[in-house]
């Protein structure tokens, strides 16, 4: 599963922030079924699968208008792949204590957004068809509204936003 919680949400011991350790943390991150050696095999297959073609041209002035046609294929796939790999790297991680939640979300090229709120006050909120993805998942305190999981699939975010509700109830009966 795409996203992982350090203990079950409805029975963690959730201390105040000055104890620096958060008592709930929850780790998401986008799934890639492709992996470093299984894009390589399959640009290779592919380039392999298209040079055969140009066997029957060898010889001929022509195979090379059809090469360069197969090398900007290849390469806009390579591209492509790429791109959507890349989209792939966002995480984002949850740290929650009886008196602040805390959502970070690390973008592909690296850059941090950070939302804080009092987890007494968050609110957890599905949208079936509100939002850019089905079942939309939303947290909303601290005076923002700020997407959670949005790169889960449609079935894992109803999962998580019912695990995200028993963790805040948690958090606001050990206020």
């Amino acid at each position: 599963m795409p996203y992982e919680w350090s203990s079950p949400p409805e029975c963690a011991q959730l201390g105040a922030a000055s104890s620096h350790q958060p008592g709930l943390r929850l780790s998401l991150s986008a799934h890639n079924a492709l992996s470093r050696e299984g894009f390589a095999g399959f640009i290779g297959a592919t380039a392999a699968l298209m040079a055969v073609p140009l066997l029957a041209f060898l010889g001929h002035t022509v195979l090379w208008v059809i090469a360069a046609a197969l090398g900007s294929a290849l390469c806009a796939i390579w591209l492509a792949l790429k791109a959507s790999w890349r989209r792939g790297q966002v995480r984002e991680e949850f740290e929650l204590w009886s008196d602040l939640a805390i959502l970070r979300r690390i973008n592909p090229n690296g850059q941090l957004q950070e939302w804080r709120a009092n987890p007494y006050w968050v609110e957890v909120h599905m949208s079936k068809d509100d939002g850019p993805v089905p079942d939309y998942l939303t947290l909303r305190g601290g005076g923002r509204v700020v997407e959670i999981g949005a790169f889960l699939s449609q079935e894992e975010r109803p999962l998580l936003a019912a695990d995200l509700q028993s963790a805040f109830l948690n958090a606001a009966r050990q206020v």
